[in-house]
């Protein structure tokens, strides 16, 4: 078990805990206090701790009135230095390495004279005393690295009864689960088609980061964020994102860091809005970093999955993950299928817009609600006696139809196809693969804000996208399209009234255009 830190904790957090214990049914046991201040605050206590904290000597904290914070989280005077090294550590630590004041105090220095808004000012000692202030500003603290093996699944699942514990007081509608993948989104099912012999295309560049969240009901799926290495990529100049229902973030690695999280966090608190909610993530290094700079309001609680059990406890991972790579394959495959059918090759036409078109389908069309739910269920985080099946599409029929159309050879197994190992363990290693240097250089890169300046065009190398087209000629495939549903079945009617109001509003807009151009035209 992790060694209990000397981080300081607020009367907030002693009150929280105290108002916890005390609504319990049964008077809980200091392993279910711990358990769930752990749940609660990513900081476990030591039993005596706990036993002070419920001891008469905090009793007045029991009354109504809310107590002072007592921690005062402030801002360094170096604060880009100070961001970059508490990323820096975070990552290290949760690695299980050790490290210590001396390295910290020597890793600052370095950050100081590469950083240029540093360059002309005289620098600093770093003495025991920035760096105590340092330690207690970002709450670090120091434990003892511990694997998968021995306590582990005991305490994960110590850890796992508070946090169900919290989401008992939830709803289905108000639970949330937040998590990231690879997906190799132009990966071929053989090898015969693969980059060997088109030396501009590698595999690393045809992955990219997905973002996924989603309430235990599936009645909320936010948007999809997908994580590239192209700042803005050919194929989606001139698009919508997020009237698509996506969004694209970029930087030099395509993963999640702490960037890309607080914009994340930022923007589920604003598409929760004023709603009480319940939110679990794992703890990931960038996960931690992006809440530190963005705290969530109060109305939103987040609680961490217990350390290196998110593989059974995670909902996303129970299921809803894999049938959305199932479901996208689905569409690949038939992609695929259609260019052998028309001698052409697909990899060289498939774009990014493709892939987050797909993705955006499956997401919010193909999977059912019910198989999210099930995954709930099957993590444990939502409790019920019933299990529900976790239904995925049988793809195999498809499959066998594009190897003997294409004439494919040397086929990966369809299972090892639709759901790739390392699609998962590339990003799990992400941070694991650099080693602390890299990870240090990449940090200040980012800070000085030439780290991720790559040229689109270096990065995409996707073909040029097909031009939007015009407004007369969207007009003319809507009207087609209600000329089609006119002859169908009249199951099909409310299908018909929206294109009918498409048409409507498009039609507007055209004269509307018209309209304007000559206003301008007589102005001149």
């Amino acid at each position: 078990m992790p060694q209990s830190s000397k981080r300081l904790i607020s009367d907030v957090q002693r009150k929280a805990l105290r108002d916890w214990a005390h609504n319990q049914p049964r008077r809980p046991t200091q392993k279910a206090c711990i358990a769930w201040f752990y749940a609660e605050y990513n900081h476990r206590l030591s039993q005596s701790t706990v036993s002070d904290i419920l001891s008469s000597q905090y009793q007045y904290l029991d009354s109504k009135s809310n107590p002072s914070t007592s921690i005062r989280k402030g801002t360094g005077q170096w604060h880009d230095l100070e961001n970059i090294l508490y990323e820096w550590q975070q990552t290290l630590n949760l690695r299980g390495a050790y490290i210590s004041g001396d390295i910290l105090v020597e890793k600052a220095r370095q950050i100081w004279t590469s950083l240029p808004q540093y360059r002309d000012q005289p620098p600093p000692i770093f003495s025991n005393g920035w760096l105590h202030r340092f330690k207690q500003r970002f709450n670090i603290k120091q434990y003892t690295h511990h694997g998968e093996a021995g306590s582990v699944p005991e305490e994960a699942e110590e850890d796992m009864k508070a946090i169900r514990t919290i989401a008992g007081n939830y709803n289905e509608d108000d639970i949330y689960n937040m998590d990231e993948t690879g997906l190799f989104w132009r990966m071929p099912p053989s090898q015969s088609l693969s980059s060997a012999n088109r030396p501009g295309v590698k595999r690393d560049k045809s992955r990219v980061s997905i973002i996924c969240c989603v309430n235990a009901s599936g009645t909320d799926r936010l948007p999809i964020w997908v994580i590239g290495k192209a700042r803005m990529p050919r194929a989606l100049r001139n698009i919508n994102m997020s009237a698509m229902g996506a969004e694209w973030r970029w930087n030099k690695k395509a993963w999640v860091d702490q960037i890309v999280m607080r914009e994340w966090l930022l923007a589920f608190y604003s598409h929760i809005g004023k709603r009480a909610v319940l939110l679990t993530m794992d703890n990931f290094a960038a996960h931690l970093a992006g809440l530190e700079l963005a705290p969530p309001p109060p109305n939103i609680r987040i609680c961490w999955l217990p350390k290196n059990s998110t593989s059974q406890y995670q909902p996303l991972d129970q299921g809803i993950i894999q049938n959305l790579k199932i479901y996208y394959r689905r569409q690949w495959l038939r992609f695929i299928l259609h260019h052998y059918e028309c001698n052409q090759d697909p990899l060289q036409t498939v774009t990014l817009l493709d892939c987050i078109r797909w993705l955006i389908r499956a997401w919010n069309h193909d999977i059912l609600s019910t198989t999210i739910l099930a995954c709930f269920y099957k993590s444990t985080l939502v409790l019920n006696p019933v299990q529900l099946p976790i239904e995925s599409p049988n793809l195999s029929s498809l499959y066998e139809h594009v190897q003997q159309s294409g004439r494919l050879s040397n086929c990966m197994d369809i299972a090892n196809f639709l759901n790739p190992m390392e699609e998962s363990s590339e990003l799990a290693g992400s941070e694991e693969e650099l080693s602390s240097e890299t990870l240090l250089e990449q940090l200040i890169s980012r800070a000085s804000d030439t780290g991720d300046m790559c040229d689109d065009d270096q990065e995409d190398d996707s073909p040029e996208p097909a031009p939007l087209p015009k407004p007369s000629d969207a007009l003319n495939a809507v009207r087609l399209l209600i000329s089609y549903m006119e002859g169908q079945d009249v199951s099909r009617a409310s299908l018909l009234r929206s294109l009918e109001r498409l048409e409507r509003d498009l039609d507007s807009e055209i004269i509307a255009s018209r309209a304007q151009g000559t206003l301008d035209s007589w102005l001149r």
